[in-house]
Formats: structure tokens, sequence, C-alpha cells
């Protein structure tokens, strides 16, 4: 995830999250999309067509098939421009949020520690931080990565790690916990965005596929002498207790129902209906978690 900051920026927004969606980036925070020249309708309508255009560009483009933008702001801000929304600490709780939004609005909450993490269920992401020292937070002690690795045992829903991050951090963040990262600086004082987005988003690829190899059967091998079944999920083997739906499946690796795109056998099942497609012995899926990017 990018998220903006005209401050630090060496590029316009429109300019900056092309080049940072071109890089392999899969959401953006527009946290200062306020502060445009121009009315926030026109910036997300000019980002979507600039997305958009970048699948045509060619092998060096890295651009994902969908991007996820999200806006600060009350619910009815997000609604009108169709984003997602990126609530504080000061704002309401993400179940509040949900209720207005409805249950497949994107919904996310920055977070600084345990206690913050409880209280944000409804929420589909966190962003947890910051980790390491950041220039957005002069004078404040970081979380450090045992701070991550407590609010990622205790969220609710993905986290992922903000502050400090770097392409060479990657890996220890997401062993502390974390499902995505999010940056400022990494990207938006890079003198070439596209290029920095792409060692993120290389970093973070690989750091995720060594935790999967790792961990994919951790959380879904069945206890004691419950009758399971045997599938397959993006080429590994896994197992879950019998009657054990995808929607089970999701919510045992810390995702949500509103953030997956899962193909079974060959075919994607609409999202309304993981929680009653059991999964049975043979399955072959393959899931994508459309968070967690550059």
């Amino acid at each position: 995830m990018l998220v903006t900051d005209a401050a630090r920026a060496r590029l316009p927004l429109p300019d900056l999250v092309t080049e940072a969606v071109a890089g392999g980036v899969d959401a953006v925070y527009l946290r200062d999309i306020a502060l445009s020249a121009a009315a926030p309708a026109a910036v997300v309508a000019d980002l979507r067509e600039r997305i958009g255009a970048l699948r045509d560009e060619g092998t060096a483009c890295r651009a994902p098939t969908t991007c996820r933008l999200v806006v600060n702001g009350d619910p009815e801000t997000a609604r009108a421009l169709a984003t997602g929304l990126h609530l504080r600490d000061a704002d309401m709780s993400p179940e509040e949020a949900r209720s207005l939004l409805g249950p497949d609005a994107i919904i996310g909450k920055s977070v600084h520690d345990v206690a913050g993490a409880t209280r944000a269920a409804g929420a589909d992401y966190l962003l947890a931080g910051h980790v390491f020292p950041s220039r957005s937070k002069p004078g404040l002690p970081p979380a450090g990565l045992p701070g991550l690795a407590a609010i990622a045992a205790a969220a609710p829903c993905p986290v992922l790690a903000i502050g400090g991050i770097t392409a060479a951090r990657v890996a220890d963040v997401v062993r502390a916990g974390a499902q995505g990262i999010a940056v400022i600086g990494a990207i938006a004082e890079a003198d070439d965005p596209r290029a920095a987005a792409a060692q993120l988003r290389t970093a973070l690829d690989a750091a995720l596929q060594t935790q999967k190899e790792s961990g994919m059967n951790d959380a879904s091998s069945p206890t004691h002498a419950e009758a399971a079944v045997a599938f397959v999920v993006n080429g590994k083997p896994a197992t879950m207790p019998e009657g054990a739906t995808i929607h089970d499946f999701l919510a045992s690796k810390k995702m949500t129902d509103a953030m997956a795109i899962v193909e079974r056998n060959g075919a994607i099942v609409p999202r309304a209906e993981y929680g009653s497609t059991a999964l049975q012995t043979g399955d072959q899926l393959e899931v994508v978690h459309a968070v967690g990017g550059g």
C-alpha cells in the first residue's frame, strides 16, 4: 500500500500513484486527497483511468489486475467516491462504518498497540505502526518488531506494517506477522517511484511465499480425531475439518471475504457464497488476497 503525503512526494499525486501502481502497488491510501487542486471526485476518476490504462503498457509494467483506493473521511465521502474508507484513531469504529457502508466496503483502521487492534472488529485490514523510526512520527518511539507481532496476534484481520519500511526490512515484518506493508517515503521520495515500488513488491512476494511454504498447514490442520478434507491451495496441500467452508479457510489465514478472490476447480466462487461453499477432498483452490502490496 502506498500512503500519499503531498509534502514528501517528488511527483504530483496522479503521476506518483500511476508510477507506484505500475511498479506493483495494489492499494493506495489517498490520505491527502482533499489538498489536491482538483475536486476529489475528479482526482479519483483520473486515477482510475490511469490505472486502467497501465494494463496495456507492456512487460515493463507490473500493475496488478486491481488496485484498491481508500480515502480519509466519513462514510458518505467514501460512498460518493466509490472508494474504500480508512479510519484514523479519532474516527468511528470499523463496525459502525460497516453498518453504514455495507458488507462489501473496504474498511481499514490505523492502530498503534494491542488495545487498538482488539477494538478493530469489522475492519478488513489494519495499518500497524510505526514499526521503525519514521519521519512521519518524529520523537515518538517505534513499536518495533515485538510490538508488531503483538498487534498481529491480536488483530481480527490482516495487518499491514507501516513506519520506516524498506525492502530490506520486509522479510522481518512478515515474519513478525504482517501480511502486507504500507509506505510513504520509500516510494514518494524515491528518484524512481516505479522501480522502488517494484523492489518492495518483489521483497513482499518473496517473504509471503516463504511464510506460506513454512506454515501452509499450521492453522488449517484438524485436531484430535476430527474428520478432515484434503485439498490444494495455490499448489500446496492443505486440510480443514469436514464441513469447513471457503470462509472458514480464509478466516484461518486471517483473510477476509471482502478482500479475497477464490477460484475453486477452475471457476470463480461468488463472494456471497464463501460461507455456504463447503470444501471437498480433492478441491483445487486459487486464492488471491487483494490488499498488501508495495
